[in-house]
């Protein structure tokens, strides 16, 4: 009866720890494709970010030189008195190619707005609503894009720099946001998912568990087995002797 109970005893425990390993193995394999997704995510909101970054900074330098080169384009024209062939030859290239230095820089201006636009509606996409770390972003784009629009009105050269800055130390700071986003992310890849993390700690404990009882068991076998070795050994004599 012992071995009947034994033998249902460890088949209901291989069955038992068959089924702990496929869901391990089930709940392994979807947090590790989970991990995979958010590594990408990881990897596209980083490129995403940097273009953004990279395009405000490049428009606040773009709006200065273009502002300077029409500065210099003004003051050309009220030092012009009456100069001779050759002076007016040579105003006349400096005055064309300042004509066409803020023209490129105009364009390129304009070029760069679209692309500043663009490249935050793919940031935007990669958060979801309400998010707190986003929100930080959003609210420091809002204050870059404010500061380009003066750089783009600002008559006066002297206050062209400080804004700049400004700009460029938004532009810090969304940088800053953005590192402090992503080492969250990647803290999340390293360690695992949460389910992942559970599992493992459960499957630890399990295993222990199961180790001892593992001992229990075969400390019992080998006791039994020594005890049904002892009887066997012992060979069972009458009572009468034969005497000589």
């Amino acid at each position: 009866m012992d071995k009947i109970l034994l033998t249902a005893f460890l088949t209901a425990l291989a069955g038992f720890i068959t089924a702990g390993l496929s869901i391990v193995k089930l709940v392994n394999e979807k947090e590790s494709k989970t991990t995979e997704y958010r590594q990408a995510w990881t990897e596209s909101v980083r490129a995403a970010l940097a273009e953004l970054i990279a395009k405000i900074t490049s428009q606040a330098s773009t709006l200065v030189t273009s502002r300077k080169i029409l500065e210099q384009i003004g003051k050309v024209r009220k030092d012009e008195k009456e100069p001779g062939d050759y002076e007016k030859e040579l105003r006349k290239d400096i005055a064309d190619f300042q004509r066409k230095a803020f023209k490129d820089s105009v364009d390129a201006a304009n070029i760069l707005t679209q692309e500043i636009h663009h490249a935050y509606a793919k940031v935007r996409l990669h958060f979801k609503p309400d998010d707190h770390g986003f929100s930080r972003i959003e609210n420091k784009f809002e204050f870059c894009m404010g500061k380009l629009t003066e750089l783009k009105n600002e008559k006066d050269s002297e206050k062209l720099g400080a804004i700049k800055e400004q700009v460029n130390g938004a532009a810090n700071d969304i940088t800053a946001f953005s590192r402090s986003i992503l080492k969250v992310e990647w803290e999340t890849v390293k360690l695992g998912e949460p389910a992942y993390k559970k599992t493992k700690k459960w499957s630890i404990w399990i295993c222990v568990v199961m180790f001892f009882i593992l001992i229990t068991i075969g400390i019992h076998a080998g006791i039994s087995y020594v005890k049904l070795g002892d009887g066997s050994g012992v060979v069972p004599t009458s009572g009468k002797s034969e005497l000589k």
